[in-house]
């Protein structure tokens, strides 16, 4: 055998090594960043679904709306962001830092996802109505937060992320593998059929 062919043999099987060291680390890789996001996922669950968390909401979801009618609750809201001291009413305390609990958590999701920490589809496919429900309780206080403080950067992740959500809620009817039977026949179009019949 001659050096040429040698070195010619050498070559591809040096290219071969490395080649399959290069398809191994894409695979290590790609198990890394699966485990990255099982473990991001799980974090993300242990917040969302905590116990403090979802009593905020229901506080957000149950006080604020007869607060915000109160001009003294929207002082008070204005005030605690622009440094000011806020008029002392503990019945808008606890309310509000409910609200701020809401929120943050949720602007901390939607810069996890703005910033690829974390896959959007499997949150989204978990946690849209969750997000769809929490903005509609803070939104009038983001509004009032950025008007007091003239900026439109406060909570913009969470509003990023309810974005992603409403689109999202509008294009996903379900999640349901396409060509795998129902157990259950489905409802879509009955309820409209049932409305649409004459009654008897």
């Amino acid at each position: 055998m001659s050096l040429e062919l040698l070195n010619v043999l050498a070559t591809m099987l040096t290219t071969v090594i490395i080649g399959a060291t290069a398809i191994a680390a894409i695979v290590q890789l790609r198990h890394l960043r699966a485990g990255n996001q099982i473990t991001g996922q799980l974090a993300l669950r242990q917040v969302l679904l905590d116990e403090e968390f979802w009593k905020a909401i229901g506080r957000v979801r149950l006080e604020i709306p007869a607060l915000l009618r109160e001009p003294a609750f929207v002082k008070f809201v204005r005030a605690y962001h622009v440094g000011e001291a806020p008029d002392d009413d503990e019945r808008f305390d606890g309310p509000y830092t409910a609200a701020l609990t809401v929120g943050r958590n949720l602007e901390n999701v939607g810069n996890m996802i703005r910033n690829g920490l974390t896959d959007r589809r499997i949150f989204l496919e978990q946690y849209v109505t969750l997000v769809l429900m929490a903005w509609e309780a803070v939104e009038p206080l983001v509004v009032i937060r950025r008007e007091a403080m003239g900026s439109d950067a406060l909570w913009e992740d969470f509003e990023y992320l309810t974005v992603l959500a409403r689109k999202w809620a509008a294009q996903s009817k379900s999640t349901y593998p396409k060509g795998i039977e129902r157990i259950l026949p489905s409802v879509v179009g009955r309820g409209r059929a049932a409305e649409e019949r004459p009654p008897s």
